[in-house]
């Protein structure tokens, strides 16, 4: 089926780039992919299958139940992990999969053993502990009485590891969350409970060199690009995809002339104007025409002046364009010429994974090796 708009990624640079982690993070620690959000809008299937040719990578993280049974029905046999409580009612089929669900409130226990009768085996379970993000978890305080709710629940639940999350709030915050972490483990240590494989590190805490002595990293965005402050395509960690749309107008405006609905935008110049065949229908931000970002046209950057639902407006001043020449959001263009999604995202204030995440279905997924 045509497409207006394609997302081409790069599967070998997301090899490549797991690859470069994994030498970061030594022998000793496992890489654990994030493929939530479709692998960040990417693909889940494709990504995950990228992946899996790699050494070492035996265990996948998603967010909801869905995702990980997706992976199962697509052969994926790895360690699945869920990092988002899911609703009670989604507990069988997560359990049917051999999904390691989360653990991280109290409320959980009978739900889970109410699940282990019906199943008539252990249900997987990863801890989860609360050190300072306080989305969901135990917290240190909690240990002693978590500790004694595990001896209840016995031979119901399999441990299979115990983890936390990094709320990105600088390094000296990020240092007191992660000898919380230290400090959490080792309770269930004293009180003679084996936490599993331990893990704590997401793409940004990685970046800074914290939790690096743990069993495994948990990385997303990592895996698609680089830091939002390093912009360079031909860094330790390159940039995986381009969008793309197609010019299908180009009509001459006057100074004065408003544009877009609610004639927010005003020339200042007479100009020409471009018809992009790509809207917020299609996950683009319309933030992006609010600062003007930049598009690519033949190489050189043009802003964006409006986003309707199924197409946008640019000024190409004197950009030499006909209609049907293809329009570069981020990624390398045509030419050559790169244009960072986290460059991009940074101006609307998010990372360049935000942008690929918001996109919809119709937005054709292209593959390249």
């Amino acid at each position: 089926m045509p497409a207006n708009a394609f997302l081409r990624i790069n599967l070998h640079t997301v090899q490549e780039n797991a690859r470069r982690i994994q030498q970061e993070i030594g022998p000793r620690a496992r890489l654990i992919p994030v493929l939530k959000g479709n692998a960040y809008g990417l693909g889940a299937l494709r990504i995950a299958e990228a992946l899996s040719t790699l050494e070492n990578i035996n265990t996948f993280a998603v967010a909801h139940a869905a995702e990980g049974i997706a992976l199962r029905h697509a052969g994926f046999d790895q360690q699945i992990i869920l990092l988002s409580m899911p609703p009670a009612c989604h507990l069988p089929a997560a359990m049917d999969a051999g999904l390691i669900l989360p653990l991280a409130a109290f409320s959980q226990f009978p739900l889970l053993a109410d699940l282990s009768r019906s199943a008539g085996k252990p249900v997987p379970v990863s801890l989860v502990a609360d050190t300072g993000l306080h989305r969901l978890g135990f917290d240190l305080s909690e240990a002693d009485a978590l500790c004694a709710a595990l001896r209840d629940a016995g031979s119901a639940l399999t441990l299979c590891g115990t983890y936390s999350h990094f709320a990105g709030r600088g390094a000296n915050f990020s240092i007191r969350q992660e000898a919380l972490f230290h400090a959490f483990v080792e309770k269930l240590r004293a009180a003679g409970i084996d936490p599993g494989p331990l893990h704590m590190s997401s793409s940004a805490s990685l970046e800074e060199g914290l939790a690096l002595d743990l069993d495994a990293v948990r990385v997303g965005r990592r895996l698609f690009q680089d830091a939002p402050d390093r912009r360079d395509a031909q860094g330790h960690i390159r940039e995986v995809c381009s969008l793309q749309a197609f010019l299908t107008d180009i009509r001459p405006r006057k100074g004065g002339d408003a544009i877009g609905y609610g004639g927010k935008i005003v020339l200042d110049r007479d100009t020409r104007i471009g018809i992009i065949s790509i809207g917020y229908g299609d996950g683009l931000d319309p933030a992006l025409a609010d600062v003007q970002a930049p598009v690519l046209v033949h190489g050189l950057r043009a802003p964006l002046l409006s986003c309707c639902m199924d197409q946008s407006l640019v000024d190409l001043g004197e950009i030499p364009a006909s209609p049907g020449d293809p329009v570069t959001l981020f990624g390398p263009d045509e030419q050559g010429v790169f244009l960072s999604a986290q460059e991009v995202a940074g101006m609307i204030g998010c990372e360049g994974v935000d942008l690929t995440a918001r996109l919809t279905p119709r937005v054709e997924r292209v593959y390249l090796r």
